[in-house]
């Protein structure tokens, strides 16, 4: 069952891998840049 479990999650580096990398800063330069330029911050 192990064995299984094992094989089968490993494709998941090459999901997370450029999800981490790629995705996830790319999200959170938008935000923060959609924040900045906003005129009422508060």
């Amino acid at each position: 069952m192990a064995t299984s479990l094992l094989a089968y999650a490993s494709f998941l580096p090459s999901i997370f891998v450029p999800l981490t990398g790629f995705i996830f800063p790319a999200a959170s330069i938008a935000f923060l840049l959609i924040y900045i330029e906003r005129d009422n911050i508060a």
